[in-house]
């Protein structure tokens, strides 16, 4: 009888181990996403600044690449560059680079809640709208929180992941200055874009485990 449950214990034991993320595992994965959300954008020439505009929803579509690395049992660090397209009124385009962190959750058989967080750099172009007659390059801060992250490993090599609700923050900046008529003209162009919906800010990935 002990043996037979030693036996029970070390088959488990190996089940286990052998669908767990290990220290010293590699990923690497792509994703696509699609969210809604609102930007906010004021427009400052010298001292005089606009009213904030707002623009709420829109077909906001990203795309990303990311790598990862276990630096302990369920415990992920890594990064990501992401490309995302917006449409909302104005056609903006815009890259991020990331790096981000998640921890492993075991829910059953191969499958992980998977939390994580990301914080980096953004760079955005934006394009003519009705607002204004000129586009604008502008670069800051881009962060995503992802609370209701699943991920699913069916093999050892390979899992699919699944984000039900993203909160997302970019904000982004621009200044120029330009002389007309001998007059110095300072321009300065700020965006804020907050992104959260439940069950629309959804995003599917595939990863490769090596």
């Amino acid at each position: 009888m002990k043996r037979t449950l030693l036996t029970l214990a070390a088959i488990i034991g190996i089940a286990f181990s052998a669908a767990a993320q290990q220290k010293g595992d590699h990923t690497l994965g792509f994703n696509l996403g699609y969210n809604t959300g609102k930007t906010s954008t004021t427009v400052q020439v010298n001292d005089k600044q606009s009213d904030a505009i707002t623009t709420l929803g829109g077909d906001n579509l990203s795309v990303g690449v990311e790598y990862g690395y276990f630096v302990a049992n369920n415990l992920r660090i890594g990064g990501q560059i992401g490309y995302g397209y917006t449409a909302n009124g104005s056609k903006t385009h815009s890259l991020t680079i990331m790096p981000n962190i998640a921890y492993y959750v075991r829910l059953a058989d191969n499958f992980y809640y998977t939390p994580n967080f990301s914080i980096g750099f953004g760079l955005g172009t934006t394009g003519k709208d009705e607002y204004t007659d000129e586009s604008f390059t502008m670069c800051g801060l881009a962060t995503e929180l992802q609370p209701l992250a699943v991920e699913f490993r069916p093999t050892e090599k390979f899992a699919m992941s699944v984000s039900l609700c993203s909160l997302q923050y970019v904000f982004l900046a621009h200044s120029d200055s330009d002389e007309i008529f001998n007059q110095q003209i300072t321009t300065k162009v700020k965006s804020n874009a907050f992104n959260f919906d439940l069950l629309a800010n959804a995003q599917i990935g595939f990863k490769l485990y090596f």
